[in-house]
């Protein structure tokens, strides 16, 4: 297995943050003053994500983008000690890494990533992790897959992306690799899983 090579999403992938993320934009909303549907929020930020989320609160409330982002971001990185690992994901690293796999992150996330990977003890598996301060196009676009591919050489034939959204499953499409997902049926370029220990018995 030495030669696979595997890019990981972090929210609802390797890490469980939603519980911290809704909290922080319920504390959001709050701040300005904005009615708060747990169940519309929730289900709009997994089917696109949180930045449209505030583009379309910033367009329909006459409040700033940056604001909002601001606000949450603060809040967010406050909450640190609600994220915890996904059910399987030290096992999953573990297994994968001893038997010689390469690892990145490419998240949405911002540098409050590697706080996050480091107090959970597994930011050592990762050869680099992207965030959003490293200014790529945001997923599905594949420049910052293709930046991990060209930097490190990898074969796109044994190089795997691994989400929990179709925007996960797209950013994979689109760069020429491999896919793992949590929502997306299997295709002759994605995989779908039920767990992070689906993994093991796929290598």
């Amino acid at each position: 297995m030495n030669n696979k090579n595997f890019i990981w999403d972090l929210d609802g992938t390797l890490l469980d943050s939603y519980p911290a993320i809704i909290e922080s934009l319920f504390e959001t909303y709050q701040h300005f003053d904005l009615d708060f549907d747990k169940e519309y929020v929730s289900k709009f930020i997994i089917d696109m994500s949180v930045k449209d989320l505030f583009n379309k609160l910033s367009s329909e409330n006459n409040i700033s983008f940056d604001e909002l982002k601001k606000y949450f971001t603060n809040t967010n990185n406050q909450k640190n000690d609600m994220i915890v690992l996904m059910p399987g994901a030290l096992e999953v690293l573990d297994y994968l890494f001893d038997n010689g796999s390469k690892h990145f992150v490419y998240t949405h996330k911002g540098r409050n990533a590697y706080d996050v990977l480091d107090s959970l003890g597994i930011g050592h598996f990762f050869k680099e992790v992207i965030t959003s301060d490293n200014g790529f196009i945001r997923k599905p676009h594949p420049e910052g897959v293709d930046y991990l591919v060209e930097k490190y050489d990898l074969d796109r034939a044994d190089t795997y992306y691994v989400g929990d959204r179709s925007l996960d499953y797209e950013v994979a499409l689109n760069s020429g690799i491999k896919s793992i997902n949590f929502i997306v049926p299997d295709s002759d370029i994605n995989k779908q899983i039920s767990s992070l220990k689906d993994i093991e018995e796929m290598f």
